[in-house]
This record gives structure tokens, C-alpha cells and sequence, in this order.
């Protein structure tokens, strides 16, 4: 491991407190884990496909908007005055 010196703006060294507090880690911790995420360019793209991977297929039985809308609705108002004898 090497050692290096950055410097941070008050709003980043604050939120970098907070988010190594949340995670019961050092703010140096935090830090390798950002950028050990930004720098693995297969990281980010992985995870997105792994999300769509999970997902897919999980609105497959639902009803298409217009079916799904008319069922909302129910019957037209036109259709609802004319059986009310209006």
C-alpha cells in the first residue's frame, strides 16, 4: 500500500466523514472503495446488466396500458349517463 495526500473541499471531507461513519470504516477505507469502483471500468456496466438480468420479465403477465386503463376507468361516462337514463 502506498500513501498519498489529497486535498478535499469542506463539503466533500464532511460527507466522506459521514459515509465512512455509516459504513463503520475509515474515511481512507471509503476512499480506496471509490476508487476501486471508478477505476474498474467493468464494475458499473456489470452491475447494470445484472439488475436487468434480475428484473427481466417481471411486468410479463401485466396488461397492456390501454387494457390496464380501461380497466381503471371502467365503463365510459358517456356509457354510465346513458344506463342512469340520462
Amino acid at each position: 500500500m502506498r500513501r498519498t495526500q489529497i486535498y478535499l473541499t469542506e463539503e466533500q471531507d464532511v460527507r466522506l466523514r459521514d459515509l465512512a461513519h455509516d459504513r463503520a470504516l475509515s474515511k481512507a477505507a471509503v476512499i480506496r472503495q471509490i476508487l476501486d469502483a471508478a477505476l474498474d471500468p467493468d464494475s458499473s456496466a456489470e452491475r447494470d446488466r445484472a439488475l436487468i438480468r434480475a428484473t427481466a420479465g417481471v411486468c410479463a403477465g401485466y396488461p397492456d396500458w390501454s387494457e390496464w386503463l380501461a380497466d381503471v376507468r371502467g365503463v365510459a361516462a358517456d356509457e354510465r349517463l346513458r344506463s342512469l337514463g340520462l
